[in-house]
């Protein structure tokens, strides 16, 4: 990755977006101005380099010069972006100085795969204190293909769980169900990532 554009499309795409324009909308950026340093139109100043960093969970000095050493560098690895609590709401957590933590790589596991760590019982049933949960790529609102599937859900206000997904009663929205805890009931999602593996401690 030689240029600050190259370095932005492997962090967005590391953060599970498919495309510039899905980034830029998550986060609240100007689109086009987004668009332009990741297509390498214009390089990033420091103020924009340091709100992307903050939103990649990355060094924005690595973002710009390429020459730090990025955490996301290991190919046996991938990041451990936030920890599972209680109900199974994710909680992302940005890293201590030095580096962000770091999981084994899955079996299969693409260059934008990442993971979450359980804390707790917050996830009985599926999975104990301290085991990892990984998933790839997020996607606009819930394929057909993830209903009745384990995933990371986004909602529309921000909180984010690990859920079983199923159709809501109202039309768009979703049902949220997991063991030990009330479901959340026509919840209007706008990204999902499906849950490609789950590894004990």
């Amino acid at each position: 990755m030689d240029t600050p554009a190259e370095r932005l499309q492997f962090l967005r795409k590391r953060a599970g977006f498919e495309t510039a324009s899905d980034a830029a909308r998550a986060y609240g950026w100007t689109k086009s101005t987004y668009l332009g340093h990741e297509n390498g139109d214009r390089n990033p100043s420091r103020e924009s380099a340091k709100r992307y960093a903050k939103a990649y969970k990355e060094r924005w000095e690595w973002i710009i010069d390429g020459e730090q050493k990025s955490p996301g560098g290991d190919a046996d690895t991938v990041p451990i972006l936030g920890d599972v609590g209680a109900g199974g709401k994710v909680y992302f957590s940005g890293a201590p100085e030095g580096g962000y933590d770091r999981a084994p790589r899955p079996p299969g596991g693409s260059a934008t795969t990442v993971a979450a760590r359980v804390r707790g019982d917050s996830m009985p049933g599926i999975a104990e204190d301290q085991w990892l949960i990984y998933y790839d790529s997020r996607v606009a609102s819930v394929p057909d293909e993830f209903l009745g599937e384990l995933c990371v859900v986004w909602l529309s206000d921000d909180r984010v769980y690990v859920k079983k997904v199923y159709r809501g009663r109202d039309p768009g929205t979703f049902d949220l169900i997991s063991s030990g805890y009330e479901p959340l009931r026509n919840e209007d999602v706008e990204w999902c990532a499906k849950v490609t593996w789950i590894k004990p401690r």
